[in-house]
């Protein structure tokens, strides 16, 4: 997965992570013509919740969360039967729970994280370091970045993932254009507000006690997907096939691109 692992040496600096997005056309053409397109991020990347407030968010992923590996894995387990090596990005990755997860437990898996709190990612790379795992990497870029690399990765994961952006088909677009054909995409987003928030309340109230909240309008909201919504988000690609289900908590579906 070369291209992809070269965002490492263009996304560090993450100048230009959306605005390269135009390259791609077919991102471009699922789109309304009313839509504004994706702005670019500055040379450097401003203080954000996510990286003043890591340690709580981390603390939700790993502990709060729901953990969906075993239904990740169901859906993963058929295309690793070979040697082949298979490559995976992990798309708002955090502290990368679902990364190392896999490439503790698929080694032929060769993993990359994506995100764009540094200090979420410094984390991830910390905690697969202490675990020994040399086949999952973690890098700074925008998920839309995915779209220069079409055709290039076998899965892609993304959990809690859409609830946060202003555009989740134009995410999921630049997903299914880096999809190999045949590749799969695992989609988690939760049913409830109290989930959907639940990180974003805990950041906001470490921010009050310590004193020093954020600016009102560098604050996320987070949406919550009715059944139809997650439906229309998973439409807004041609897939093959999908596998739509709901549990408690989350929204989930297995999408397949068409081989």
């Amino acid at each position: 997965m070369p291209e992809v692992l070269d965002l490492r040496l263009r996304r560090e600096g993450p100048a230009n992570i959306a605005a390269n997005t135009a390259a791609a056309p077919r991102c471009q053409t699922s789109f309304a013509a009313s839509a504004p397109p994706p702005s670019a991020p500055p040379s450097t990347l401003p203080s954000t919740l996510f990286d003043r407030c890591w340690r709580q968010y981390a603390l939700c992923r790993e502990y709060l969360f729901t953990d969906h590996t075993h239904h990740i894995a169901s859906a993963l387990s058929p295309m690793l039967d070979g040697l082949q090596p298979r490559y995976l990005v992990e798309a708002g990755c955090g502290p990368g729970f679902y990364s190392r997860r896999l490439a503790a437990r698929f080694p032929q898996l060769q993993i990359t994280g994506i995100d764009l709190s540094g200090p979420l990612l410094s984390r991830a790379k910390e905690q697969a370091r202490r675990s020994g795992l040399s086949n999952c990497s973690f890098i700074q870029a925008d998920a839309l970045s995915l779209a220069e690399s079409p055709g290039q990765v076998d899965a892609v994961i993304a959990s809690r993932f859409f609830l946060i952006l202003d555009q989740p088909a134009l995410a999921l677009d630049a997903i299914f254009t880096a999809l190999r054909p045949g590749g799969i995409c695992f989609i988690a987003e939760p049913a409830s507000a109290l989930r959907a928030s639940l990180p974003l309340l805990l950041m906001r109230m470490t921010e009050r006690i310590v004193g020093s909240p954020a600016l009102p309008e560098e604050l996320p909201q987070s949406r919550v997907f009715t059944g139809r919504g997650f439906q229309e988000l998973i439409a807004s690609q041609p897939w093959t096939s999908v596998r739509i289900w709901k549990d408690r908590q989350y929204h989930c579906a297995v999408c397949r691109k068409a081989a």
